[in-house]
């Protein structure tokens, strides 16, 4: 992924880093939504991943940019085909391209 000079991207590339140590490394997690808010300054992240149980879950994160620091922001559990659609439409966190 390339950084621009731009602080509001380079602040995502610092909300995806934190989000990497959250997962495991070979886990399947997918970026389906990432919003700027400026008067934060933050970023509401929303990505999907796969449980240790093999169910599917969507979760919101909020990235606050001043105090550096990732916040959980809640989770609900998606079907098959909810996960699919979104597995197809988003990005995988580690790589930063789709399925």
């Amino acid at each position: 992924m390339t950084v621009s000079a731009s602080p509001d991207t380079a602040a995502l590339e610092a909300c995806h880093e934190r989000l990497r140590v959250v997962f495991e490394p070979d886990q399947p997690v997918f970026i389906i939504e990432e919003v700027y808010d400026p008067v934060g300054p933050l970023w509401r992240v929303t990505l999907v991943y796969r449980d240790a149980h093999g169910a599917w879950r969507r979760r919101r994160y909020r990235y606050d940019i001043p105090s550096d620091t990732l916040y959980f922001a809640g989770e609900q559990p998606m079907t098959i085909e909810e996960a699919r659609a979104a597995r197809r439409s988003g990005r995988s966190l580690t790589t930063g391209t789709g399925d």
